[in-house]
């Protein structure tokens, strides 16, 4: 199979259509375009083979084109791929059965939707209206909600707000990890907390331990829902099942996606407590009018990919292979202080903190040469990005020691550079955007 376009042609519609921070990365790198996935690795269209430690930030979470997960669908598409809306298909009650029995907690109404974003804002509408005297929103610096209009106002990567004008004044921002800083941003007027058990996206950092904890307590005392974007952490991303079993807690409605269907399907779900079922019914404050949400094929694929990474034991893999990854990230991070920040993480949910997004941008196409993905974090503006590592939690442990003397390679190939050339390289990095295209293309292509 070969593209049906020329590879220049395919990044200008990259650009255009998808991402412009991505295109303008494969183009500095030479980059080629992934065209097959198998497993742990994904090939691009000149048949190089790559060890997938980006996942779409942890997607693919157990493996590009899993069979199980396969068959399940293919199965279901064979009877049935969509019901009229207002219909529940059998595939549904049995996902909502499950998830209701493998989150931790008593839960009651599951509405299902098509991306993590749409669930955010499902939530965002149920808790205005169920706390109608309160309109206040307190989020986490630096947090990810997702970039659908309503989901941004929340986004606590406030920079974006700039360009959407999404700046919400009902919304407080406070640092991920303060606990004293959000016990004084909640109270009188606040209706909820919406937080990421572990802070993901570009700012990759695990809270001190009973943070969760402690603000399931203030919610309790002063009345106020708890949200947990449980969308990146969940189903063995970080070594448990759900990052929320850390400091055993129970939120008042936990959001779900990404590796929800093992990537087969756009797919996600907000669940509700059974406490706030009872007393205020979703179907009482905003009945479900989704044309697709809880559609059959999204739900035989999550519960082929829940059933998947319970046969397989994949959350203590997660536990196990997430610590020799991590261990010899640190290793490495020891070794290179000067490009090299931190490691944080937990479970197969980590990454290289390093010092500045010239390196990310260096760490990544380093890592290219050798076979290797990662997940950048598109944010050539970062002081301190994470350099993410989310690969699939069925990656063998040969696999991950493999990764880890890549990394070392290309961070050797990283500290010969002569620190001129670094510094030129980072403003082209930080200015990538005025680079006009033609620049970056390579003689065959101009």
């Amino acid at each position: 199979m070969s593209l049906t376009m020329p590879h220049e042609q395919l990044l200008d519609d990259c650009q255009r259509h998808w991402s412009a921070s991505a295109t303008k990365l494969y183009r500095m790198g030479k980059t080629s375009v992934e065209q097959e996935a198998d497993g742990i690795y994904v090939t691009d269209h000149t048949g190089k083979r790559f060890i997938d430690c980006a996942c779409s930030y942890g997607v693919f979470i157990v493996g590009h084109r899993n069979p199980s997960v396969r068959e399940a669908v293919q199965t279901q598409l064979h009877q049935m791929a969509w019901v009229p809306e207002g219909r529940v298909h059998p595939l549904q009650e049995q996902l909502t059965e499950r998830l209701s029995d493998l989150v931790p907690g008593e839960w009651g109404d599951v509405q299902y939707m098509v991306s993590g974003a749409e669930a955010i804002e499902q939530s965002m509408r149920y808790v205005l209206k169920v706390q109608k005297h309160r309109r206040g929103i307190v989020v986490m610096s630096d947090s990810y909600h997702g970039k659908t209009l309503a989901a941004m106002s929340i986004l606590g990567q406030q920079q974006h707000h700039r360009s959407y004008g999404t700046a919400a004044s009902e919304v407080t921002y406070v640092p991920y990890g303060d606990f004293a800083a959000l016990q004084k941003a909640v109270g009188e007027g606040v209706c909820a907390v919406y937080v990421e058990p572990i802070l993901g996206g570009a700012h990759l950092q695990v809270p001190p331990a009973g943070y969760m904890a402690n603000i399931r307590a203030l919610c309790d005392a002063t009345d106020t829902l708890l949200i947990a974007d449980e969308i990146q952490t969940g189903f063995g991303r970080c070594g448990k099942w759900f990052a929320v079993q850390y400091d055993d807690i129970v939120p008042d409605i936990m959001i779900l996606s990404k590796g929800l269907t093992g990537g087969y399907t756009s797919f996600a779900c907000a669940m509700y407590s059974q406490r706030l079922s009872t007393q205020y019914p979703l179907l009482e404050i905003e009945p479900d009018q989704r044309t697709n949400g809880g559609h059959p094929v999204g739900c035989a694929s999550a519960l082929a990919a829940i059933d998947f990474i319970d046969k397989h034991n994949l959350v203590e893999a997660s536990r196990i292979n997430g610590g020799l990854l991590r261990h010899g990230l640190q290793r490495l991070a020891q070794r290179f202080p000067q490009i090299v920040e931190d490691v944080p993480g937990v479970g197969l949910m980590t990454g290289l903190r390093l010092r500045g997004s010239v390196y990310e941008a260096l760490m990544s196409m380093e890592l290219s040469k050798r076979g290797v993905h990662a997940g950048h974090s598109m944010n050539e503006k970062a002081e301190h990005p994470v350099l993410r590592f989310y690969p699939p939690l069925n990656i063998t442990p040969e696999a991950l020691r493999h990764v880890l003397t890549m990394t070392e390679e290309s961070l050797e190939a990283i500290a010969r550079r002569p620190k001129l050339a670094v510094m030129a390289f980072s403003l082209v990095v930080r200015n990538m955007y005025h680079i006009p295209n033609k620049l970056l293309r390579s003689k065959a292509e101009r």
